[in-house]
């Protein structure tokens, strides 16, 4: 439905400001309203709200007072006529306005509420009272005041409309459909009120009524591209594939360049499992002239991203990269597609060759350069990294935060610690270059890593902070520099906070499980450090270090019989560890 969505944004749009709007058009009413002569219909008159001549002096001066912005004045103005003449629904009225020129709403809604309860019969009084209801969020008082005023003049749509606007700030989208179509039995081609009616039917998931409102605009109004994709997707979604996709090719045939008909058309035959004719459609759309090759490279794309989140255009996606190689096997980043593709489904060796023939035509590629070291990232060949970034270095003549990230992870998982926080304290300088958000944080938590097993932990300390900076919500930043404060000694209030956060995020977490833990028995709650570890054994029981922080918990508790089981574990744990990895090495 995103065409859909995206036709009617503008509506949508005008639906959420037609409040300002209407706040300038009570503005008009001021006068009128204060000396209660407005007809409140054409058979309705009513009734003048009359003073006598002290009090309409008074409340002259209290006009002017509040005209010139001296709204003190003013109600002391407008009060003295209250007071002797309490139920006089103009001064009422007056004195609300100036209340909502101090933004002072629950005193304006006061004297309103008395304006219109006096003079019931006024519009006006009710507008205002509406109007405040609405800023107020009081919907559902502000659509009875609406429909109200709405029954004053029948023949009036600007009424109706502000209740329709009512109804749908206050979600009551029934309600507001149902105003909608009184407005156009009023007013047939009110292209608004169309508009508005197709987005509620839309909203509600009544596509046949929206088919019907959809071609009657077009009928009435015209029909161009976007409205025919509309109606197409209508069609889809009421369940008629077959009738959208007469209408998408009927858009290709009329104008081969537009792009998002043949998207539609993909969409459509690619959900309906029609591969054969997807890929004869496919084809055709990389054969059409009128079309820049880039736009069609977006297509891709934009399907390559579908298919990360939903599995069944993966196959589809695949053949469609494939397809696009065939058609223009000598360009650099078709490749770069391709070989993206491969990766996707694990096939690296294939991906690298693509990679590797994609700089073979372009050796300035740098996105090429960057996949290419991203797939062996993948396949954890750290030398490769090395190797790569060194080359792209050489060949471009600079490099990229990307590049520096794989680089300092790879030579953090190689262990050559030093070397890779001098590579990522270099991504500190990417940060005032408007650099995406997931490579710093990606950076810095390596980073962090590194000082760590280099025993430096206030600077290990200063690089998660600097995740939290870019991301305040990282549960494993949050995570860490709570344990680092753990084991530290201080801060510990704030690294409760750290720990419960993390753990809130991921309760079942045993490692956040654990931190947590670890921080109530710093804090001298043992019983509550016990509990939360026992829960982290519960989840992961191969973890040597809960043992470690169980069998001290044990001890402060009295229990040495626990304190040394706990104490065997872990010991026993380490061994195994210490084992595999000596297998490890000796492998390699």
């Amino acid at each position: 439905m995103a065409q859909i969505n995206s036709f009617f944004k503008r509506d949508i749009m005008s639906t959420l400001t037609r409040y300002v709007y209407f706040l300038l058009f009570l503005a008009g009413f001021v006068l009128t309203g204060c000396m209660g002569s407005a007809s409140a219909g054409e058979n309705s008159k009513a009734p003048a709200d009359s003073l006598d001549e002290a009090s309409r002096d008074l409340f002259v001066k209290g006009s002017l007072s509040a005209v010139s912005g001296d709204y003190d004045a003013a109600i002391a103005q407008f009060r003295k006529v209250l007071a002797s003449e309490p139920e006089n629904a103009a001064v009422h009225f007056s004195l609300s306005k100036t209340y909502v020129a101090l933004t002072m709403p629950d005193s304006a809604k006061h004297y309103a509420e008395k304006a219109v309860h006096f003079n019931p019969s006024n519009k006006y009084y009710r507008q205002l009272l509406a109007g405040i209801y609405f800023d107020m969020k009081l919907f559902s008082d502000a659509a009875e005041q609406f429909e109200r005023i709405a029954l004053m003049e029948p023949a009036d749509t600007r009424g109706l409309f502000y209740l329709a606007h009512a109804y749908l700030a206050d979600e009551k989208h029934e309600q507001a459909l149902k105003t909608f179509a009184r407005i156009l039995k009023l007013d047939p081609s009110n292209e608004s009120a169309q508009a508005q009616s197709l987005w509620l039917e839309l909203k509600l998931k009544r596509y046949g009524a929206a088919i019907h409102s959809l071609e009657k605009m077009m009928e009435e109004n015209g029909s161009n591209d976007r409205l025919q994709l509309t109606l197409g997707e209508l069609y889809l979604q009421s369940g008629k594939p077959v009738k959208a996709l007469e209408i998408f090719r009927k858009i290709i045939d009329k104008t081969p360049s537009f792009v998002p008909a043949w998207v539609a058309l993909f969409e459509t035959h690619i959900e309906q499992g029609e591969r054969e004719l997807f890929l004869g459609e496919l084809r055709r759309f990389f054969a059409v002239d009128d079309i820049n090759f880039s736009l069609k490279m977006e297509a891709v794309k934009l399907f390559m991203l579908r298919a990360e989140n939903d599995p069944s255009y993966r196959e589809p996606v695949y053949s469609m990269v494939d397809e696009l190689a065939a058609f223009r096997p000598g360009v650099s980043s078709v490749h770069v597609l391709r070989g993206m593709s491969h990766r996707a489904r694990k096939k690296y060796s294939l991906a690298q060759e693509d990679f590797q023939k994609a700089l073979d035509l372009d050796p300035k590629n740098l996105v090429a350069w960057e996949e290419l070291a991203s797939t062996y990232m993948a396949r954890e060949q750290y030398h490769h990294v090395f190797y790569t970034v060194a080359r792209a270095r050489d060949t471009i003549g600079h490099s990229t935060l990307r590049l520096e990230v794989f680089e300092g992870y790879a030579l953090f998982r190689s262990g050559i610690y030093l070397k890779s926080v001098e590579v990522l304290e270099k991504a500190r300088d990417y940060e005032k270059k408007g650099m995406p958000a997931g490579l710093l944080v990606h950076a810095h938590i390596t980073r962090a890593m590194a000082y760590d097993k280099l025993k430096k932990q206030q600077n290990s300390v200063d690089a998660y902070r600097d995740v939290l900076s870019v991301d305040p919500e990282n549960v494993l930043a949050l995570n860490n520099l709570a344990y680092l404060y753990a084991v530290r000694g201080e801060k510990l209030d704030e690294a409760m906070k750290y720990a419960k956060q993390a753990v809130g995020a991921e309760p079942d977490n045993p490692v956040f499980l654990d931190t947590l833990g670890w921080l109530y028995y710093k804090t001298g709650d043992y019983s509550k450090a016990r509990e939360i570890l026992e829960k982290a054994l519960s989840i992961e029981t191969d973890e040597p270090e809960i043992y470690e922080h169980l069998a001290e918990i044990y001890q402060a508790l009295g229990d040495p019989a626990r304190e040394k089981e706990c104490l065997d574990k872990a010991n026993l744990l380490r061994k195994e560890e210490a084992s595999q990895e000596s297998k490890r090495k000796s492998q390699k």
